[in-house]
């Protein structure tokens, strides 16, 4: 006979391959179990590189036969019948978890109900059980998973490393402690504590200690409830202020009944309330609680549980972009724009007042007013955020004066020689090595760029004609016409010398430390991103609970808003693909540090400037991407001038 059937171990571990996928897969299950026994408190060791994991926690335990049998595959106490599909109130129910982990691994389970006075050990290896005997424990479950993946060696082969493991656990776990804010955590790793919640916390508490550096004030709390032809659905929860949109979508969370889930439908309604109110490339971070009747969604779907399926899915995710519209327009949030803002925001004496140098007089009279416009709101958030950069970019020094009589402004910092190309050392992007380019080579180009090495050699200079938008500059080159994007293009030239620096840079004391909030899910991100920053002249140090201050910054960037720039380094490294060597850390690093320390969009350049700006590309031999890969310069000749006005066919 050709066809068989499979020996149950076998069977178990097939079963594994979709469930266990990885270390974070198997605590999402027993800490899911341990929800459902009515646990108030969890603790949690990891160890071993990640591959071992015990968890133990107060719930109601199992008896010895309960025990024996949940390790059986489709042996559950959540449901009964096949209605019991679609009134789904427990996390768990599909009975495969725990015979599917013991199947890959080296599993022990001590339990006890609180009315016994013994409990039940059960030892498994490899889906086999070796031990079943009565055991002193506390009331209980205590679950211990040794050598993940022993028996499939291929499988540990596609394991994450152990930075990319722990942000998936860590993800786990928050998304768990948010699904049940009342019950206490208490996570450790090779006996170092990563995470302490404690029972009994209301929600926006529990929200707050994964939000990051936010407040209660910076909570917009949803609720919104709606009719449909299926019943009532729901929406509570909270959208964090916009002021403190995130680089990614990390920290957005979404619960059904109950239950984390994920819907790219529902995230999307969200972002797009939030259209107007939040800057481009930037997300709202929120936690959503959805309420439907349970026969409007089946959960039935994947192994995982994550995905869900809606019986009307536009009518839920209307509901979450009402919820979070009316929270945005009823929170009168505008950037504060009032009357002595000058003072407030603390804008350098002398320089003109870019907050209300570009309002209207027509609008003058509603400067102190709520205004619910979204056009409106982001074009005032934009011009404070001109504020902010006009002031930290100290351009007080060309104001007004000639170029060529003034020394350059910092934040250009230009080094060049007086025959205008820069011969200090560079960082070959190719070898990682550092030389000392060749008269006239195009020394910034990026990994695998080209560009034309004659463009800049020209015997006449780039004339600055003006700014579009206060974002581009549009220039004549000859018979050419160049738009200059301000932010890519300084951005390039910094990284350039940033990257050039071979010792560690001196460090700048800042007057006034600047403080950072970590969320409870990031301190180990914090803890690996640290000797890094220390080696590029960063000092920060823990100031209690989950902040961390920078005291100094490399004297190279001073001006650079530091606690950003550690938030958006945050962001990589959540992100599994921007989690890789110290090397490629260092390198984000020097990629961000150049993005926070260049003139910005939307900055109001005087001729002068713009025209220093385009001196250092030309010295540079700027190339044409920034460090993100976005362009720099865009060129119109004169023959595709000609052809666009019908002048050659």
């Amino acid at each position: 006979m050709k066809i068989q059937v499979l020996p149950q171990t076998l069977i178990n571990q097939i079963a594994a391959g979709e469930v266990v996928v990885n270390m974070a897969s198997v605590l999402k299950e027993l800490v899911e179990n341990s929800i459902d026994a009515g646990a108030t408190r969890l603790d949690i060791e990891l160890g071993n590189d990640l591959r071992d994991l015990v968890i133990a926690d107060d719930g109601e335990g199992m008896s010895r036969d309960d025990a024996e049998l949940a390790l059986q595959r489709h042996a559950t106490s959540k449901i009964r019948t096949p209605g019991d599909l679609f009134d789904l109130r427990t996390r768990g129910f599909r009975g495969e978890a725990l015979p599917s982990i013991a199947s890959v691994s080296r599993l022990e389970i001590q339990t006890r109900p609180p009315a016994e006075l013994s409990g039940t050990r059960i030892v498994v290896e490899g889906g086999r059980i070796e031990t079943i005997e009565p055991v002193g424990c506390p009331p209980g479950t205590r679950i211990s998973v040794r050598d993940l993946f022993y028996n499939t060696p291929a499988r540990r082969k596609f394991l994450k490393g152990t930075v990319g493991g722990m942000n998936d656990i860590m993800r786990t776990l928050t998304r768990q402690a948010l699904a049940a804010h009342d019950i206490g955590f208490r996570v450790s790793r090779d006996g170092e504590p990563k995470l302490l919640l404690k029972s009994g916390e209301p929600r926006d508490e529990r929200f707050l200690a994964f939000a990051g550096n936010v407040g209660r004030q910076d909570l917009l709390d949803l609720h919104f409830e709606r009719e449909t032809s299926g019943g009532s659905v729901s929406v509570t929860g909270y959208l964090v202020h916009p002021r403190h949109s995130r680089g990614n979508r990390s920290s957005q969370f979404l619960f059904l009944n109950g239950r984390p889930f994920v819907a790219k439908s529902v995230s999307a309604a969200i972002e797009q309330a939030c259209r107007g109110f939040i800057m481009t490339q930037r997300f709202p971070v929120f936690c959503v609680f959805i309420e439907v009747p349970a026969g409007e969604v089946d959960v039935n779907v994947h192994p995982t549980k994550d995905e869900v399926r809606f019986r009307d899915e536009r009518a839920v995710a209307g509901t979450c972009y009402h919820a979070a519209r009316n929270a945005l327009e009823g929170s009168g949030y505008v950037p504060e724009l009032g009357i002595g803002a000058e003072q407030s925001e603390g804008i350098a004496p002398g320089l003109p007042n870019p907050q209300t140098a570009f309002v209207p007089p027509a609008r003058a009279a509603t400067q102190e007013s709520f205004l619910t416009s979204p056009d409106l709101l982001v074009r005032r958030a934009f011009e404070k955020k001109r504020a902010r950069d006009l002031q930290s970019a100290d351009w007080a020094e060309l104001a007004g004066k000639r170029l060529d009589a003034q020394p350059a402004s910092p934040a250009f910092a230009p080094a060049v020689t007086s025959a205008g190309e820069d011969l200090r050392p560079r960082l070959d992007h190719t070898t990682g090595e550092s030389r000392v380019p060749s008269r006239g080579e195009p020394v910034s180009a990026g990994p695998g760029e080209k560009p034309d090495p004659g463009f800049w050699d020209k015997p006449y200079d780039p004339e600055p004609l003006g700014q579009i938008a206060w974002t581009y500059i549009v220039v004549r080159f000859g018979d050419d016409l160049l738009l200059v994007d301000q932010h890519a293009a300084h951005e390039r030239i910094r990284y350039l010398e940033l990257a050039a620096r071979q010792t560690r840079t001196a460090s700048q004391p800042l007057l006034v430390p600047q403080s950072i909030e970590v969320s409870a899910g990031r301190a180990h991100l914090m803890e690996r991103l640290l000797p890094v920053l220390r080696d590029l002249g960063f000092d920060a140090e823990p100031f209690g609970g989950r902040t961390w201050q920078i005291t100094a910054v490399p004297a190279d960037i001073a001006n650079a808003d530091a606690a950003s720039l550690v938030a958006d380094l945050l962001d990589d490294l959540e992100d599994d693909r921007k989690a890789a060597s110290v090397d490629d850390l260092r390198q984000r690093i020097l990629v961000r540090a150049a993005c926070h320390s260049s003139i910005r969009a939307g900055h109001d350049l005087s001729l002068a400037e713009m025209a220093e700006l385009l001196r250092l590309m030309r010295a540079h031999r700027l190339s044409f991407t920034c460090p993100h890969g976005r362009p720099t310069v865009m060129r119109l000749a004169k023959g595709e001038l000609d052809r666009k006005f019908g002048r050659l066919h």
